[in-house]
């Protein structure tokens, strides 16, 4: 089965991962012990909000549901920032099955996150009390794990994304240059690909088998998995 996993800092941390992996290396013992915690009402509505918000395809409906501390580090210099990560998060198909798999409550404030965010490039602007995890089915060989932090304020669950520093924001953009050229390298291999393998890839793709078909083209061109992953989303994305 192919399987997602998108934390809650879905854009700064994979792309700080491809832009500087070395100065992303931190012992996972950093990482505070946690609790888990039942899940509360209000925690439901915030999920059913969140899969309602990425189903309308509406930024600002995802937006209504980032703590205002967060909301306020969104200014001119750090807009393309959260842009993207919200552009991003409305690229996700939730159209199957999904259940919370769990809740988190975070000592002291510190998330699993933490682990992989230099403090000298993000920092949070109230701590979360929470992590909450959700599962979704996404085809019979597909899922999606959604990692989200989340604080109450008044009285409503909502997410707290970290605020990148300027030193962050040059590590986010310098990586989304990289990841600019390689979908545009994408573009020109999915341009380029012929039957055969075009049918082969196509049909795993329908059967929503993305592991194999990311397999199948790495195999049989000799790209490396990366940037097969790329090409098979590309066509993913362009399936009726």
């Amino acid at each position: 089965m192919g399987m997602k996993i998108d934390h809650y800092f879905r854009v700064g941390v994979f792309a700080l991962m491809l832009a500087a992996p070395l100065e992303l290396a931190r012992p996972v013992s950093s990482v505070a012990a946690s609790d888990t915690a039942a899940v509360d009402p209000g925690q439901q509505k915030y999920v059913r909000d969140y899969v309602d918000a990425v189903k309308s395809g509406n930024p600002e409906r995802l937006k209504a549901l980032i703590h205002p501390a967060s909301l306020a580090c969104i200014t001119d210099q750090t807009r393309d920032f959260f842009d993207e990560m919200l552009a991003r998060a409305l690229q996700h198909k939730l159209t199957g099955k999904y259940r919370i798999a769990r809740v988190v409550k975070v000592d002291q404030g510190r998330t699993s996150a933490d682990a992989l965010l230099p403090a000298e490039m993000f920092s949070y602007p109230v701590r979360p009390t929470h992590e909450i995890q959700v599962d979704f089915e996404t085809g019979p060989y597909a899922s999606l794990t959604l990692i989200r932090a989340i604080a109450l304020f008044r009285g409503k669950w909502l997410e707290v994304s970290p605020c990148p520093t300027a030193k962050g924001l040059e590590a986010f953009r310098k990586a989304k240059v990289a990841r600019d050229a390689r979908k545009l390298r994408a573009k020109e291999l999915v341009a380029s690909l012929e039957d055969p393998l075009l049918s082969e890839i196509r049909d795993l793709v329908k059967q929503q088998n993305t592991v194999e078909a990311m397999k199948r083209y790495s195999a049989a061109t000799g790209e490396d998995l990366s940037m097969a992953r790329e090409v098979v989303d590309l066509l993913e994305s362009r399936s009726p």
